[in-house]
């Protein structure tokens, strides 16, 4: 039997991505997302990468409690 320590409470991955959020909607790429010649979707895109980031960050594999 192995024992092994108890799971962090995992602030980090949440703050890297607030932070990679943050960086996402302010500077060059807000203004590319809001420009008149871009595509509609490109909100959308945005936030699904957030999401989809987010969901690998916070992924367990089976060992986990």
């Amino acid at each position: 039997m192995s024992i092994r320590p108890p799971p962090g409470p995992g602030y980090d991955k949440t703050l890297i991505l607030f932070l990679l959020a943050c960086t996402l909607f302010s500077g060059p790429v807000l203004s590319w997302w809001t420009g008149s010649d871009s595509p509609w979707y490109i909100p959308y895109l945005i936030w699904l990468l957030v999401i989809l980031f987010g969901a690998l960050l916070q992924r367990r594999t089976p060992d986990d409690p």
